[in-house]
């Protein structure tokens, strides 16, 4: 099929989106491995949407269509051939008949025969019926970072045209869908996962949630089976984000993750996170088969880095500390009721705890806030090397994984702690105390050890899950272990006590996880607002994952805005001429942060509205602010723009953009706006929008590389310099340049928009090129910061007076 020159649209689409829509279908139809780039404020989401669904119906239209040909063709064929078959069934009852006179005990076998057959291939066909349907309509499989990417993908789908012609299924785990307030109240997935499977297996069934006792999770769940038929239909034929799914599930009184799951079968766009994708035995557990299928990935740009977070894992010595003490307890209680098998087993685990102790020069007597040992430096190992070091290669990793998962020794740990959490402790720490301090303690009260000891819910909240459900952690840890050698590493870094030491598995190749992808869909489509440079997935992911470089494409096109509606600056010098080079030798320089301060309070009275400005880390714009606050010029600056600063916690995020907002839009004499610190990698640089009023002027402090000395990067440049001449390099270049990017694109959001971009470092003139495309059409180069101040002057003098004319 060639794609049509138009598309439905809700509204006149842009060129730039009819060619993004027109290569996206040629992609689809060519069963190609796509790489597509539209700047975020392009209609992306509604191209991908009207370009991918075009192509679906057409392509479902034409099977109808070569279905319909098929048919009538052997219809043709069948009445060409009746009257041959008539006079061959005369013949063979003529002979039949014969063959009976003849031999009687003959015929009584083949009777026999023919009763076998026919059994056979009805159980047969009832096994396939049951199985799968005979007819499977072609999916796209729609992806993205997050449930709230996922829920604003819904919102364009409901304004397409084809939002009555589609069905979708948006697709998430338990831990979103369920509504078992006895099981959801778990909150960690895998508790969460393995306590709904044991709820199946139990024969008792409720009607409703309010029989079930608060204090028990081990009675059958409520909500299955439930009406699903009725939940199906309605996700069906209506488009629903996963929050009106799970309130259809309630009202309803029946299971929204399986009734979403039920409807998978008869769905044509399924929506899923991805984690749902990128983790193999997730896509099975779903239902999930890409086979014949298109997956479009959204928001792209850190997928390589997402895919290794997601199959990286991390455990600490606590977890170890207190997985070793909480398994030890239970098999002392029930020690007598295990089997010869169950006891192996146990003690391989216990084994592997204790080993993995060693690296710390640590034991299992060993308290959590015992000091380590300060010889011991972080090292790296390759993951058979690991396993002959801990000695654990004498232990059959797959086997025993196994038997953690079909015993469910993590639920049955679980229900042991919570039933006796209060007794269980871990180790006493072996701190010198004084003679009166012991003396003191001993007689405060007789019970020394509930002083001494800890107790697993007496844990920090940040460890709360970890320490209560550390046996998780270690399993996913000793996952990692069954990858292939030469696809990760494992980290060992110690810190000052045996609680904070850390074993770290590094994911170092994202495409082992991505080959059965890229073999089993039909086309893959990687998209998003910044995808340069696009080698980086063609080399790292594709072609890795054993893709021909004929099945690869990519697609750039440029944004939307007039070019007088982006300046872009490159400033290498301040107000007073101190060079800006942000580099690690130079950024605590008092000279250059007080040259920063300068600039900053010109900019401010040169700009509008709202200044987002980015620093490379969270410790150096803290640095900054100190400096600025102590010198004087954040008083200065307050007096033209609010300051606000990215909280470290996510949870007050929304207060800090409202209160920006707010500013912006309610500015109070003298102030004319508000200037926003941020970070770049930060909770603002990514998936926030900073549109017209909030980001007039988007503001690059330094370039933010990452720590050259970090271990885990510097294995990772060594893996890609093995596998390719300097891509470790170039690897190390992009990091940074993707990052800078990112937070170049929160400014413009759509044509009417318009924006200014100062990056603040001489370093910045030698890496235009990795720019976006349309913002390097504006970059300025500016040796003198008078001309900088100039140009951003008259830019917004000149749309002050084009909204004046308006």
């Amino acid at each position: 099929m060639e794609p049509p020159q138009e598309f439905p649209f809700p509204f006149p689409a842009y060129e730039i989106q009819k060619r993004f829509m027109r290569e996206l279908y040629a992609c689809l139809e060519g069963g190609k491995l796509g790489l597509f780039e539209s700047p975020t404020g392009t209609g992306k989401s509604l191209s991908l949407i009207c370009g991918a669904l075009k192509w679906l119906v057409d392509h479902e239209r034409w099977r109808k269509e070569e279905l319909t040909s098929t048919i009538a063709e052997i219809d043709n064929k069948l009445k060409s051939c009746e009257k041959l078959c008539d006079n061959w069934f005369t013949v063979q009852t003529e002979q039949s008949d014969k063959t009976e006179e003849v031999n009687p005990n003959v015929c009584d076998i083949e009777k026999d025969l023919i009763l076998e057959d026919g059994l056979s291939n009805s159980e047969s066909s009832e096994e396939e019926d049951t199985d799968e349907p005979l007819f499977k309509n072609t999916k796209i499989f729609f992806c993205s970072r997050t449930h709230s990417q996922l829920t604003q993908f819904v919102h364009e789908l409901k304004r397409s045209p084809y939002s009555q012609e589609i069905s979708v299924v948006p697709l998430s785990s338990r831990q979103n869908y369920c509504i078992n307030k006895n099981v959801k109240r778990l909150k960690h997935i895998n508790l969460i996962n393995e306590t709904c499977l044991q709820l199946q297996r139990k024969k008792t069934t409720v009607k409703k949630e309010k029989d079930l006792k608060r204090s028990k999770t081990a009675s059958s769940c409520p909500f299955i089976p439930g009406d699903q038929k009725l939940l199906m239909a309605e996700v069906l034929t209506s488009i629903q984000d996963i929050e009106e799914i799970t309130q259809k599930g309630q009202e309803n009184n029946t299971c929204p993750y399986y009734g979403s799951r039920k409807s998978l079968q008869n769905g044509q766009l399924v929506l899923v996170p991805y984690n749902s994708i990128f983790h193999k035995n997730t896509r099975t557990s779903l239902g999930i088969d890409l086979k014949g299928n298109i997956l479009i990935i959204d928001e792209a740009h850190n997928l390589l880095d997402a895919i290794e977070r997601m199959h990286s894992s991390v455990i600490t010595g606590r977890n170890l500390l207190h997985c070793y003490s909480q398994l030890s307890q239970y098999q002392k209680r029930f020690e007598s009721l295990f089997s010869a098998k169950s006891v192996m087993y146990l003690g391989q685990l216990s084994f592997c705890l204790k080993k993995l102790l060693t690296l710390f020069r640590a034991t299992t007597k060993s308290h959590p806030n015992d000091a380590i040992d300060k010889t011991i430096a972080p090292k790296l190992y390759k993951i058979e090397d690991f396993e002959v070091f801990t000695e654990i290669d004498t232990v059959n990793i797959f086997k025993l994984l196994e038997f953690i998962k079909t015993s469910k020794l993590i639920h049955k740990l679980q229900g042991f702690v919570e039933q006796y959490g209060n007794n269980i402790q871990i180790n006493e720490q072996k701190t010198k105390k004084s003679g009166i301090t012991e003396f003191l303690n001993s007689i405060k009260n007789n019970d020394v050890s509930s002083q001494e000891t800890v107790s697993v819910a007496d844990t920090s909240s940040n460890n709360e899950e970890q320490t209560r459900n550390p046996l998780m952690v270690i399993l996913s840890f000793l996952e990692c272990l069954k990858n292939s050698c030469a696809d990760g590493r494992i980290c060992v870094l110690p810190s000052t006590t045996v609680g904070q030491g850390i074993i770290k598995f590094l994911l170092l190749n994202p495409a082992a996880h991505f080959h059965d992808i890229v073999k089993d869909a039909r086309s893959v489509v990687l998209a998003g607002g910044t995808m340069e440079p696009m080698s980086e997935f063609v080399d790292q992911l594709f072609l890795m994952a054993g893709a021909t470089p004929d099945r690869i494409m990519t697609f750039s096109c440029d944004h939307v805005i007039p070019k007088e509606n982006i300046i872009s600056n490159v400033v290498t010098r301040g107000p007073t001429g101190i060079e800006f080079e942000f580099n690690y030798h130079n950024r605590q320089d008092t000279r250059l942060l007080d040259e920063l301060g300068r600039a900053l309070l010109n900019l401010c009275n040169v700009v509008p509205a709202g200044i987002v400005v980015f620093f490379p880390s969270y410790n150096y714009e803290d640095t900054v602010f100190k400096h600025l606050d102590k010198s004087g010029v954040i008083s200065k600056i307050s007096t033209k723009k609010c300051i606000y600063r990215e909280p470290k916690l996510a949870s007050q995020v929304n207060t800090i953009l409202d209160q920006y907002a707010h500013s912006i839009k309610n500015p109070q004499s003298p102030c004319n706006g508000a200037l926003l610190f941020s970070v770049v990698g930060g909770k603002l640089s990514e998936g926030l929008n900073f549109s017209d009023d909030l980001g007039r002027c988007v503001i690059v402090v330094g370039l933010p590389y990452p720590n050259i000395k970090s271990p885990e990067l510097q294995e990772k440049m060594k893996y890609l310099n093995e596998n390719k001449l300097d891509a470790g390099n170039s690897f190390y270049e992009n990091s940074c340049m993707k990052a800078v990017n990112q937070c170049i694109g929160r400014s413009v959001r759509h044509i009417n928009d318009y924006s200014t971009v100062v990056l603040l470092d001489k370093r910045y003139c030698h890496k235009v090129k990795v720019l976006p495309q349309w913002i390097q059409r504006s970059v300025t180069i500016n040796n003198s910061f008078g001309s900088v101040v100039g140009n951003i002057a008259k830019f917004f003098a000149a749309k002050r007076i084009k909204k004046f004319n308006l």
